[in-house]
């Protein structure tokens, strides 16, 4: 597998598809993450590679944090984009361009493995990607492949995650195991399509 076509790559293009596509008047519409407005869901995204970038390179989790704290967007969400941009290449370069699966990271989550927390990243973009999407309107469908990467990393969790308080409520247990496999893990995650 090439560098482009790890599924970090892969996610990170259509999260940056979905973000182009917002227009000037969609940057404080409300997402599906209930505290977070378009603007602050990009943000998120942005401070997190950042923060994956810095502790991939050995920042402590006193470090992580201070990064995930700290506004790259700005005054103008246009300039967005432009930081987002940066922030997805850093990151592919720390997590899959060079050699860090060995490495243990200090996230603020805990100490994990380089792999561990390149999967969070590929989820964190899925799910970030959907929530964009939904709030503006867009094509809501994600890459099957990359659903399958994150439904196989997350739903051994499933009995606890919603006590994890990151996934909102996590399952609603209506959804039957029959249905659609992106419907599945949305509704895994706490959205409710």
């Amino acid at each position: 597998m090439t560098t482009t076509d790890h599924p970090l790559a892969t996610v990170s293009r259509e999260f940056r598809t979905v973000a182009a596509m917002v227009r000037k008047n969609q940057w404080g519409l409300p997402t599906p993450c209930p505290e977070w407005n378009v603007t602050e869901v990009l943000g998120h995204v942005i401070a997190g590679s950042q923060m994956s970038v810095a502790i991939a390179a050995g920042a402590g989790r006193a470090e992580a944090i201070d990064v995930l704290s700290t506004e790259f967007i700005g005054d103008d969400p246009l300039d967005a984009l432009n930081a987002l941009d940066v922030a997805l290449a850093l990151q592919q370069t720390a997590l899959v361009d060079s050699v860090v699966d060995e490495r243990v990271c200090q996230h603020p989550a805990g100490d994990m493995p380089a792999a561990q927390l390149r999967s969070l990243r590929i989820s964190d973009l899925l799910v970030h990607q959907w929530d964009l999407a939904r709030a503006i309107g867009a094509n809501e469908t994600l890459d099957p492949d990359v659903v399958q990467i994150v439904w196989d990393d997350i739903s051994p969790m499933a009995p606890v995650i919603a006590q994890l308080g990151v996934f909102g409520n996590g399952p609603s247990g209506a959804v039957p195991d029959d249905a659609p496999l992106q419907e599945r893990l949305l509704d895994l995650l706490g959205r409710r399509p």
